[in-house]
């Protein structure tokens, strides 16, 4: 039997290292105890490689026909930061599937960046904050509650990520303060659902949202 000096515990099979402490271990291995159970491959990863190829294909086509016609400039570019776009927001989708509340945040956040960064590189027209912005957060506030009622889920697995949205929806009050805005109308909408949506949380799920809080963040 194989024994761990450092961590004081009997190993069986034929481990290298201990599992607790990845440390060397002494003695005369044995037969390990339970079959090696062989990785399969997902099937979701044939899809993905191939929309990685599909993905290829299109940045070399694009890459070329702008090369042999550049008269329009570099829209080669755009069509690169798009795609990478695409895959960032399929990458957190996939990494976040397990929790889809936290999904949701995320994607909220990232598209929020993506946005306003698109918007800056391509002269800052004002469009992600007068029209996007409004009316992604209440999409998100909307899905959180859909998501919520659709799977049944307690309050704790949903109150706090369902306040960052509510919360959210109270950022396009900074543009309208500050006069940045050409469509005052979808941020007005925005900032109203969001303020029906925080007194509905406070008024009838208050305490357990502040239990949440408090659990999550250690108060």
């Amino acid at each position: 039997m194989l024994y761990c000096k450092k961590c004081g515990v009997h190993l069986s099979g034929s481990m290298r290292r201990c599992p607790l402490c990845q440390g060397e271990v002494s003695g005369t291995p044995e037969e390990d105890p339970y079959p090696v159970l062989l990785k399969m491959e997902r099937p979701y990863w044939l899809t993905v490689r191939l929309a990685g190829w599909i993905t290829m294909v299109v940045l070399s086509v694009c890459a070329a026909v702008n090369y042999c016609f550049p008269s329009g400039g570099w829209w080669f570019l755009f069509v690169a930061a798009g795609l990478a776009s695409a895959w960032l927001l399929l990458g957190i989708a996939f990494r976040k599937r397990r929790n889809p509340m936290k999904a949701i945040v995320w994607l909220l956040v990232a598209v929020s960046a993506l946005v306003l960064i698109w918007d800056w590189r391509t002269g800052f027209k004002g469009w992600s904050i007068n029209f996007v912005l409004p009316c992604l957060i209440p999409c998100m506030q909307l899905a959180v509650a859909a998501a919520a009622w659709v799977l049944r889920l307690r309050p704790s697995d949903y109150l706090l990520y369902l306040g960052l949205c509510v919360l959210a929806g109270f950022l396009p009050l900074i543009p309208l303060l500050c006069g940045a805005l050409w469509m005052i109308y979808p941020s007005v909408i925005c900032i109203g659902f969001s303020a029906v949506l925080l007194s509905t949380l406070v008024l009838f799920r208050g305490s357990a949202l502040r239990a949440e809080i408090i659990r999550r963040g250690h108060l």
